[in-house]
């Protein structure tokens, strides 16, 4: 682009003799010009950018574009995967070793060309654009498997899928729970929590170790999943954030012990849940016995351990219920 600066050095060229003068005009107008166009092209350049790539699809690099239309396309019941990272990879080994076909999609251009050398039918692009999933064949795919890290990202793909296929099986795999709601509004069929997973498999190689019976521990982990780890939901906090307002968890367990006087002593679970309906009594201990999951008619006594379920404030609230009414 040209300027002021412009003007001063074609003086000065002119001046010595270094440009013919027959050629100042058609400089200063491309000086001008340039001036003119300039701001229209800095204000508009994102389209001018689209118009020039027109020819190009949100898959249409020389990593993906071909395998895309060709391969993906031609593919039938297999697996889609969402992020290749470990978690996709292993993913993706898994169904190679017993004969399931799959296509991932990828945002890093470094792991796509990288696992596209190797012979893996990856593509590079957005798994949250219906351009992309079209792409790689969605229509004939048997399972979608999310295995992005990111929730939000795992939203909006959920999105993008049932836009295009409301029958499809979604699998989701996050970190915590605390996106839950969001992922199963979005769409979501199925979704592993990995800190939730991870602690299940201790759970079931330290029965294993403890000799229980293999039926036994299969039952077990069987249970806890089919109520969707509402058991391991119910966790303590560290000492250090209870009243910090920072607790790991979206819900917590909270111990409380019924003083004398208390308004709730002498009064029922239901009677309690009238005052506090977001608080849950999971479980009382009295004279050194622990009762989970109690009877909404069970009358509570002065110094009854209560352990509490819920979310911060109604923790809160729920004990000033308590004591008071």
């Amino acid at each position: 682009m040209g300027g002021e600066f412009g003007f001063a050095l074609l003086t000065i060229l002119l001046q010595g003799s270094v440009v013919e003068t027959r050629l100042v005009q058609p400089l200063l107008a491309a000086i001008v010009l340039s001036m003119v166009v300039s701001p229209l092209i800095i204000r508009h350049n994102k389209r001018i950018a689209r118009w020039l790539l027109r020819e190009r699809g949100p898959v249409q690099t020389a990593l993906s574009r071909e395998y895309a239309v060709t391969e993906a396309l031609a593919k039938r019941d297999h697996v889609l995967i969402c992020g290749f990272g470990r978690v996709g990879q292993n993913i993706a080994r898994a169904l190679e070793r017993v004969g399931f076909e799959y296509v991932a999609i990828d945002l890093d251009p470094t792991r796509v060309r990288a696992a596209r050398l190797a012979g893996n039918p990856i593509v590079y692009g957005d798994a949250g654009q219906s351009e992309v999933l079209e792409s790689v064949g969605l229509e004939h795919v048997t399972v979608v498997v999310i295995s992005f890290s990111d929730p939000l990202l795992a939203v909006r793909i959920c999105e993008a899928v049932r836009k295009l296929r409301r029958d499809v099986p979604i699998l989701v795999r996050t970190q915590d729970d605390s996106r839950l709601p969001e992922l199963q509004k979005s769409g979501a069929t199925s979704i592993v929590p990995e800190t939730f997973e991870a602690a299940l498999m201790l759970v079931w190689h330290t029965l294993l170790l403890l000799k229980v019976p293999v039926t036994s521990v299969m039952k077990t982990i069987g249970e806890i999943r089919s109520h969707r780890y509402s058991m391991m939901r119910e966790l303590i906090p560290r000492g250090d954030v209870r009243n910090s307002g920072e607790s790991d968890y979206a819900e917590e367990l909270h111990t409380f012990v019924l003083p004398p006087g208390a308004w709730a002593v002498g009064r029922t679970i239901v009677d309690i849940r009238e005052r506090a309906a977001d608080l849950n009594i999971s479980a009382i201990r009295r004279d050194g016995i622990t009762g989970r999951e109690p009877d909404p008619g069970t009358v509570l006594r002065e110094g009854d351990v209560l352990i509490l379920y819920g979310k911060p404030d109604a923790l809160e609230h729920g004990e000033a219920v308590l004591l008071s009414g």
